[in-house]
């Protein structure tokens, strides 16, 4: 079993414009849609707790011993600077392939240019790196979704939380080498199997692109029916 290990921002003094609240607080929000994907596909979730100092979460993690670590923040700078960013320690290995994979889907997302890939290892000056990038003993990344002191991106955070989340599990689950299953597809197959257990079909491969919408039917209504129909719904 795969083992990742989230670590949302715990900065409960960090708050961005309008009704966003704190950093800690939508982080963690955008850490619960990242867990349920993660879990829906067989990963191990480890998480941090907001308590925790920074230290305490770097400790935790490593004792944890994931296959992955993933920082999740929103960022802030001077209130114009729009934009997803995501780090590694260093670029080479699979540090920067989860932040490569993690930013390749958000990137899509955001509605305005992004900031691209960076190595976190002189971030802060010579020999001054992200601390969390650098005291992880797993692979690690960083991501910034976008700058909660914008309006815009401080908007866009909070309409799209569930996107985002998707979206940071996608490029995770790419890293671990997990194919990404969209939920209609996984609801179906629990249908589809059901019912070829109890001898209703033999074609499970047609009745998936039925379900799906890929062949001529009405596959809402079939899922609701076949779904309540096994008991499922």
């Amino acid at each position: 079993m795969k083992v990742v290990y989230l670590s949302p921002s715990t900065q409960e003094k960090n708050v961005g414009v309008g009704s966003y609240g704190t950093e800690e607080y939508r982080m963690n929000l955008v850490a619960d849609v990242v867990e349920a994907e993660l879990s829906r596909h067989g990963v191990k979730v480890y998480r941090n707790k907001p308590q925790m100092t920074l230290a305490q979460v770097v400790a935790d993690s490593n004792k944890k011993q994931p296959d992955l670590h993933i920082a999740i923040h929103s960022n802030a700078c001077n209130g114009k600077a729009r934009g997803c960013e995501v780090y590694c320690h260093r670029f080479g290995g699979v540090g920067e392939k989860l932040a490569r994979n993690v930013y390749a889907e958000l990137e899509p997302l955001t509605p305005t240019a992004d900031r691209g890939v960076r190595d976190g290892h002189s971030h802060y000056g010579p020999g001054k790196p992200l601390y969390e990038l650098a005291m992880t003993t797993a692979p690690a990344a960083l991501v910034e979704v976008a700058f909660h002191d914008n309006p815009l991106d401080a908007e866009w955070i909070m309409m799209n939380t569930e996107p985002i989340g998707i979206g940071i599990a996608k490029g995770i689950l790419k890293t671990l080498g997990i194919k990404y299953i969209p939920l209609i597809e996984d609801e179906c197959k629990l249908i589809i199997d059901e019912c070829v257990a109890r001898g209703w079909m033999n074609s499970p491969d047609y009745w998936m692109k039925v379900l799906k919408g890929d062949v001529p039917a009405n596959p809402d209504y079939l899922r609701l029916l076949l779904s309540r129909a096994t008991g499922l719904s």
